[in-house]
């Protein structure tokens, strides 16, 4: 809705204005060059504006709760599920577009917990930012995933121990694991399949794709 609301807002303005040099006749008797240089002067304000009012002035409107309260809220309505968690290794499955993180984590007590959505991106390293760069918070050995009690999504994560660096990257889910049901449900424990097994799986994926990829390059087909 921010950027919605920046895009008219720059919109707007760049028609007011035209309509404003129009009226007093300069889009026809003015020198182009100077017209020119005065819109493009008008626009980079306007943009500096909408970055201002859209991003800088007041984060959070104040009829919308901090996470903190939100949390306190739920645990007093007796809507909070914590789920506390030890883990010791994890892998990454590459987003297919925006669907969010995927995580493979293995658990101590021999179980394998899958966790997804865009959720994730708040616990994500940005080090091409200068405004919000963070480090890695998650994967981590250590972990509490707050709950909605009946809703079941994911109101927070609170990170403790050692951070775990993912141990590769899959490549990341298609419609056939999508059609088939091999992709697991948020917060779903897989104990039938062990970790390395399913790196396994994600990593030999990833090698028949390349293969066959390098086949098509090689081939032209």
């Amino acid at each position: 809705m921010r950027l919605l609301g920046a895009g008219l807002f720059v919109c707007f303005g760049m028609m007011g204005l035209v309509v404003f040099l129009g009226n007093l006749g300069w889009l026809e008797s003015g020198s182009p060059l100077i017209v020119f240089f005065g819109i493009s002067v008008f626009m980079f304000l306007l943009m500096a504006g909408s970055f201002i009012l859209f991003n800088m002035a007041g984060d959070r409107p104040s009829n919308i709760p901090s996470v903190e309260d939100y949390i306190r809220d739920l645990k007093e309505q007796g809507l909070l599920l914590i789920q506390d968690y030890s883990a010791t290794r994890a892998f990454e499955v590459e987003e297919w577009e925006d669907e969010g993180v995927h995580y493979y984590l293995e658990l101590t007590d021999g179980g394998v917990l899958f966790l997804t959505g865009q959720y994730l991106y708040d616990y994500e390293p940005t080090l091409d930012d200068s405004e919000i760069n963070q480090p890695r918070y998650f994967p981590c050995t250590e972990f509490s995933v707050l709950r909605h009690g009946t809703e079941g999504y994911v109101v927070d994560i609170v990170c403790r121990g050692d951070v775990l660096e993912p141990e590769i990257v899959a490549p990341p889910f298609d419609f056939k694991d999508f059609d088939n049901d091999l992709v697991p449900e948020d917060g779903q424990i897989i104990s039938d399949v062990s970790y390395d097994e399913l790196k396994r799986q994600r990593t030999e994926r990833k090698t028949k794709q390349t293969t066959s990829s390098w086949w098509a390059r090689l081939f032209g087909s």
